[in-house]
């Protein structure tokens, strides 16, 4: 296992770098007074009071209101510990803040870490969590731009793909209107001819989400969302 002091440091986003790509709309903030009680890391809080997480179309980790519930709400009756044995505390101090698929995010409130819970899936990779911190979760969200975003377009609706092509200069760059409404056999062969190859945008994806969590790909939740980009759902 690789110890948290020889991973690479988290670069902290910043506010004002999330609105620039999500809009100032994109992000939900909480005041101090309205956060969870459980929510004690002083990290943490600050982030989710003073930058955000991010509530737009355009990421694949999913907001859904309301947001920072209990993580019990998530589970059945025997609560978070039958579902993933081993979480701090059986899970009593964790707090939702991101969706993908069956997939949870949930963040623990005493450490700031962001654990990627799946299914029958156990809730660490030797021992670690998928996320050191809400910023290394938006560092992640981030690495999803409009070069990538645009090969999920089958898979968006059309409210998505226009406020991908809105707010993604790149995106509506590779992905213009003209294509919402023609069959790709119908394109002229030279408008996808300088295009990246699916490897190639696939492979420089894993680049960026390694930088920011070296082990991140292990993560089982993080396989299903490679796995679901690079093939479709």
């Amino acid at each position: 296992m690789t110890s948290a002091a020889s991973l690479p440091p988290v670069r902290p986003v910043s506010r004002a770098e999330l609105e620039q790509v999500y809009g100032a709309d994109g992000l939900l903030r909480v005041p101090d007074a309205e956060l969870p009680a459980v929510v004690t890391d002083p990290g943490a809080r600050a982030y989710l009071g003073e930058v955000g997480l991010i509530a737009a179309p355009g990421t694949m980790v999913r907001l859904l209101e309301p947001a920072l519930r209990a993580l019990a709400e998530e589970c059945g009756p025997q609560g978070p510990a039958h579902d993933w044995p081993g979480l701090p505390n059986d899970g009593a101090g964790m707090v939702v803040v991101g969706h993908y698929g069956s997939g949870v995010f949930a963040l623990d409130g005493a450490t700031g870490e962001v654990y990627a819970l799946g299914a029958n899936r156990p809730p660490t990779v030797d021992g670690r969590p998928a996320h050191r911190s809400l910023h290394s979760l938006a560092r992640c969200q981030l690495a999803f731009g409009g070069l990538e975003l645009t090969v999920m377009v089958d898979q968006m609706d059309p409210d998505t793909i226009d406020w991908c092509r809105s707010h993604l200069p790149e995106f509506a760059e590779l992905h213009p209107a003209f294509l919402d409404d023609v069959d790709e056999e119908d394109v002229d062969p030279e408008f996808f001819a300088g295009q990246p190859a699916l490897e190639d945008i696939v492979a420089g994806l894993a680049a960026k989400l390694r930088a920011v969590e070296p082990g991140l790909l292990d993560q089982p939740v993080w396989q299903d969302i490679m796995h679901d980009f690079e093939h479709g759902y």
